[in-house]
């Protein structure tokens, strides 16, 4: 190995090992961080416009912008997570209540409902008396639910601090980006090997692909309100519109979502003898409400983002399982971006092979 490979090698190793070492300093921030980029790129439209409103002072605009998004996005969801934590410990001490006799209170209801008691009285003419063990069957399984989501709860009360630090981290990346984001777009596409006219199809592409997937989530969330009020409605629950409201922002939240309203909802029909309603409205939110956004949410987006379907879907899904909520917008734009580039390739290689003209023999 002559002197130019070796120290050509050093030097690639000296560039990954300090990549590394940014990751390993920035990850535990990567949440925030990427957040207020999602922020900063959807809203800057609207900070540009401000900015010219107060004559191109960017200090000024920056600085009535970001507590403004902090006002619009970032408080209600702290105060959506402060209110999951109240709910979710009220729950776990409810069916602990419940349990507490194990469970014989609520199976006297069930049995004497006026349309499971037919259906039980004939099947014990041949197997004999039923006892169904509530408090070994379905109430530990509740309560396991239960529990889990408390037990997040608790974890995000114990890292309050942390939890704190990251908001203000991302409100104050989020003022930098208002401020300072022009310049280091200017700076990160000249470094980038492309075309001018690909660098700005690649920006429009974020931007697109972005809005389309808040755009898609908004709608979404909206859709899985709506058909939650309808089914609190027909299960006689009061104030479904307020709790279908409710719903419409719990279905922001991975994994749970909209169960966080409709099951305690259904669990409390149960537990008072309303089987018909109770059970109906867990198979309502089981089915639809809980499920439907996997369906519509793809084909929200994909019109508004000029992408496939199938693409949409893999990327929303596949990113929420590796990166959690953040995911869910990151994973399509990586795949929108991949095909992006895939296109500029096959148009570059299109042109070569069009000024290489026919080849020997040819034409």
């Amino acid at each position: 190995m002559d002197r130019g490979h070796f120290f050509a090698l050093l030097g690639f190793l000296a560039v990954a090992l300090m990549l590394y070492l940014v990751y390993a300093i920035v990850a535990p921030f990567l949440a925030p961080l990427g957040w207020a980029a999602v922020i900063g790129v959807l809203t800057f439209p609207l900070y540009r416009k401000l900015r010219a409103g107060v004559g191109g002072r960017e200090l000024l605009a920056a600085g009535i912008m970001t507590p403004a998004v902090v006002i619009t996005l970032v408080v209600p969801v702290v105060g959506l997570t402060f209110f999951i934590i109240q709910e979710a410990t009220l729950a776990y001490q409810f069916l602990e209540r419940g349990a507490a006799d194990g469970g014989e209170a609520v199976l006297a209801k069930i049995r004497a409902h006026h349309l499971i008691h037919p259906w039980i009285t004939r099947i014990e003419a041949y197997t004999g008396p039923l006892s169904l063990e509530i408090d070994t069957t379905f109430l530990p399984e509740v309560k396991e639910v239960a529990a889990k989501i408390l037990g997040y709860s608790k974890e995000a009360v114990k890292n309050a601090f942390l939890f704190i630090l990251k908001i203000i981290l991302m409100v104050i990346a989020l003022f930098f980006i208002y401020l300072d984001g022009e310049r280091v777009q200017r700076r990160v596409l000249a470094i980038i090997p492309l075309t001018e006219q690909h660098k700005i199809e690649l920006t429009d592409t974020v931007r697109r692909v972005l809005t389309a997937v808040m755009f898609g989530v908004f709608l979404t969330c909206l859709v899985q309100g709506a058909l939650g009020g309808i089914g609190l409605l027909v299960a006689g629950i009061p104030s479904p519109v307020l709790f279908g409201a409710i719903m419409a922002v719990c279905a922001l939240i991975p994994v749970v979502g909209t169960a966080l309203i409709w099951l305690p909802a259904a669990i409390y029909l149960l537990l008072n003898g309303q089987i018909v309603q109770g059970v109906g409205l867990m198979i309502w939110g089981f089915a639809v409400v809980s499920s439907i956004d996997n369906v519509i949410r793809p084909f929200f987006i994909s019109g508004k983002a000029k992408l496939p379907v199938l693409v949409i879907a893999i990327g929303g899904l596949g990113g929420l399982a590796s990166f959690g909520l953040l995911g869910a917008v990151i994973g399509p734009l990586v795949l929108a971006l991949f095909l992006a580039l895939f296109d500029m390739y096959q148009e570059e290689m299109a042109g070569r092979d069009d000024d290489a003209g026919p080849r020997p023999g040819e034409g």
